[in-house]
This record gives C-alpha cells, sequence and structure tokens, in this order.
C-alpha cells in the first residue's frame, strides 16, 4: 500500500501540470525575462506589439524606429524604463506617453527629432531622466516641460 502511494505521488509530481496563468508572448527576434524586453540591434522598424503588459524595462535601441506612435505603448502601462537611443526617430505622436504615469527615465538621444512640444511629453509626470543629446533639436515651444517635475 505505501509503495502504491509513493509510486501515485512520485507521477502526479512528475507529470506536466496545466499552466495557471497565460504567459504572454515575446516579440519576435527579442529576449524577454523577468519584467524586461530586450529588443536592441534586431533592425526593427516599429515599436513591437506583443510585449507583455507587465513589462517594467524595454531596451529598443539601435535599431530603425523612425516614429513613435500614440499606440505603440499604450497598453504597457507599469513601464519603468524605455531605451529608444540610436534610432531614427524624428517624430513622436501627441500622446504616446500619456498611460506612461510610472515611467522614470526615457532614452531618445541619437535619433533624429527637431521639435518638441508640451504633449509629446504628457503623461511623464513621474519621469527623473530624459535623454535627448544628439537629435536635431532646433525648437523648444513654450511649456514643453510643463508636466515634469
Amino acid at each position: 500500500m505505501a509503495l502504491g502511494f509513493v509510486l501515485l505521488l512520485s507521477l502526479l509530481l512528475l507529470s506536466p501540470r496545466p499552466s495557471l496563468g497565460v504567459s504572454s508572448p515575446c516579440p519576435a527576434g527579442c529576449r524577454c525575462y523577468s519584467l524586461t524586453v530586450e529588443c536592441g540591434s534586431t533592425d526593427l522598424r516599429d515599436i513591437p506589439r506583443l510585449i507583455p503588459p507587465s513589462t517594467q524595462t524595454i531596451f529598443l535601441q539601435d535599431n530603425v524606429i523612425s516614429q513613435i506612435r500614440r499606440v505603440d505603448l499604450t497598453l504597457l502601462k507599469h513601464l519603468h524604463y524605455l531605451y529608444l537611443q540610436n534610432n531614427t526617430i524624428s517624430g513622436v505622436e501627441p500622446g504616446s506617453f500619456r498611460d506612461q504615469s510610472h515611467l522614470l527615465e526615457l532614452a531618445l538621444n541619437g535619433n533624429r527629432i527637431h521639435l518638441l512640444t508640451p504633449n509629446m511629453l504628457q503623461g511623464l509626470e513621474q519621469l527623473r531622466i530624459l535623454y535627448l543629446s544628439g537629435n536635431d533639436i532646433t525648437r523648444l515651444l513654450d511649456y514643453t516641460f510643463q508636466d515634469l517635475q
């Protein structure tokens, strides 16, 4: 009887278990671990759509992303760090960061941004570090940084 119980217990422990939660997919060509997604130097033209919603850190540096659209980051409400340096970003659609109330660090350096407007940075109330060097910024509109603390 004891041998049968041990055998049954062993089989239960070794058998595959059904998933208790739905795991989020990782974008093709990227590496996902913990709360981080790494997609650097993968020739991406756009911000990937299949980034897990719980992601806190995204590395998208050294790609050919040319713009940030409002829909790109909408589902990523837990983002703390976003690295988009050394792309070809020339435009940031107004409101692109409106759902990024937890973002602490944003790297946009080494891109082709010409103009910064207040509504481009809307939603970044918690932002502590903003990298903009190496862009083609020729004009800053009044109150561009008014929502930043």
